[in-house]
This record gives structure tokens, C-alpha cells and sequence, in this order.
């Protein structure tokens, strides 16, 4: 990989639980040693927390100059800090193309040095795309969706992604549509009609079925509820499906990026090898601390 390739990428980090950071802290420092190790031109942390984050973060800055962090209005969880972080480095440097995560990274994957030099290693083959491109992990859907008037068949969940130039500028874009819908939708008593605002109706009817009965570890039935969370919940399911809609609306991809996929034998050997020999991201240090050494 030629870090040459990622100095017009940033990364956002956005943070909110302070049992996760602590859990995964030297994880999460890897992960980040390895980005700047392959080149990014900075990385932000958007702290959500509302300050219970302050000595991780101050440790995380520490480790370059490229990282700043940035207070943010968790307004709209994950979502509402990746657009305040996405805007605030456009605002400053121009546009960029962006890799997001947040602090459930290593909840939703077994991040195993190999899968992560490989996901770097896509970023470098799509980002020569003009095209919007958007990268991670795609669910397939069993039907087709159509979310605030576009149609689509899978989405990338956002647990880690990135985003092309182009692509970042439609991401920011839609997350603001979904963002000023919920203004509207959220004062539904009925839960098929607040989906309804995002959702053609055999969308709405299978985002329901995950949230409200039994798809997803943490449903349950609507009127159970907490306000805060459903919002949260279903603000970020309708970003995640109208940036990949969108993506592929303007003739784009929302390509997948092998972080789940359990790769085969002749794969994890050469991988395996690369790191051995001279691999420009491989340390056993950064090895030991994704293990959690």
C-alpha cells in the first residue's frame, strides 16, 4: 500500500460509551497506530460522551498531531457526529473522502490484523473511482426497499466504512434529509406510520418486524420503547439505507468489504506472509494489542 493514496482521507471516531472505550482502549489505539501509520491526512474524534470521555480522548490526541477532537451534540447518535465531523474538516480543508467507525467497532467485528490491511487495501483499489463508492460491510435485503423515494436491494452498515469524495458529500446530504424528516415522524402514535416517513411500505413493514418483534438482539414491541432510543435507532437505519441507495442511484457502489467474510485458507497464508515479510502496517506491538495483550 502506498500511503500516498490516503492523503486526502480522513477518519471520524465517533465515541459514547465510556465502558466500551475502556474495554477495547488499546484496540482502539491500534486501530488507530494503523491508520496513521498508513497515511490519513487526520484524524477526529467526535466525543458524545458529553465529557465522561475526557482522559481517553486526551490519551488518543497524544498519539499525533494529526488527531484532534471535537464536541459533539449527539444530537442523532453516531450519525449527527460523523456529519459534525465530516463538515467541520470540509469546512476547513476542502472536501475529502473518510473512513467512520464508532466505539462498537469491535463489538459487531473480529477485527484480526489480516481484515483490516485488506480493508485499507480496497479503500486504495475504490478510491481511484470517481464514482461515489461507498465501502463496508452489505446486507442483502429479502426485498425491495425504497427509502425517501429511492429504490435499493442492500445497504452497508456503518459500524466501520468508508466513503469516497463524491460519496461523502451525498452521506452528508442525506443525513440531513433523514435528520429534519424525524422531526416529522416522531410525533406518530403509530408505529407502521412513523416508518412510513422513511419507508415504502414493504420497507416500513420489515423494519418493523426487526425492531418491534424479535429481528434485532434488543427489540421489542413499540409501545415499550424508550423515545430516545427508538429515535436514535431508526434515524440511523434510515442513513444507512438512503447512503447506500444513494450511492447506487448516482451510479455508484456500495461495495463490500470483506470484514465479515471468513476468508480461505490460500487467503489467510498469503495475508499471513505479507505481514511477516515487511508488511509496511505490520508490528507485533499493533498484533498484540487487537488481540487484547
Amino acid at each position: 500500500m502506498n500511503p500516498a493514496n490516503f492523503r486526502n482521507t480522513w477518519v471520524v471516531f465517533c465515541l459514547y460509551s465510556q465502558e466500551r472505550v475502556t474495554r477495547n482502549y488499546h484496540k482502539l489505539e491500534a486501530l488507530l497506530e494503523i491508520l496513521l501509520r498508513n497515511g490519513v491526512e487526520g484524524i477526529v474524534l467526535v466525543d458524545n460522551s458529553s465529557g465522561m470521555l475526557k482522559a481517553e480522548i486526551n490519551q488518543f490526541t497524544s498519539l499525533s498531531s494529526k488527531v484532534q477532537q471535537l464536541r459533539g451534540s449527539n444530537k442523532y447518535g453516531e450519525f449527527s457526529a460523523w456529519v459534525e465531523g465530516m463538515e467541520y474538516i470540509v469546512a476547513e480543508h476542502g472536501a475529502k473522502s473518510f473512513v467512520l467507525f464508532n466505539d462498537t467497532v469491535f463489538s459487531h467485528f473480529k477485527l484480526f490484523y489480516w481484515k483490516i490491511i485488506n480493508f485499507l487495501s480496497q479503500i486504495e483499489r475504490y478510491s481511484k473511482l470517481e464514482k461515489p463508492v461507498q465501502l463496508g460491510e452489505t446486507v442483502k435485503l429479502p426485498y425491495q426497499s425504497v427509502v425517501m423515494g429511492i429504490s435499493h436491494k442492500h445497504f452497508v452498515r456503518s459500524a466501520l466504512f468508508y466513503l469516497n469524495e463524491s460519496a461523502s458529500s451525498l452521506f452528508i446530504a442525506g443525513c440531513h434529509r433523514v435528520f429534519q424528516q424525524a422531526e416529522r415522524a416522531f410525533c406518530e402514535t403509530n408505529s407502521f406510520e412513523m416508518l412510513k416517513h422513511f419507508f415504502n411500505e414493504s420497507g416500513a413493514y420489515h423494519v418493523g418486524r426487526w425492531l418491534f418483534s424479535g429481528g434485532w438482539y434488543g427489540s421489542k414491541p413499540y409501545d415499550q420503547f424508550a423515545p430516545r432510543l427508538l429515535e436514535l435507532k431508526v434515524t440511523a437505519i434510515a442513513c444507512e439505507h438512503l447512503s447506500s441507495a444513494t450511492c447506487i442511484h448516482h451510479g455508484g457502489k456500495a461495495a463490500d468489504s470483506n470484514l465479515q467474510r471468513n476468508f480461505n485458507l490460500p487467503e489467510q497464508i498469503r495475508l499471513f506472509k505479507s505481514q511477516l515479510f515487511g508488511h509496511p502496517l505490520f508490528s507485533l506491538k499493533m498484533l498484540r494489542k487487537l488481540r487484547g495483550k
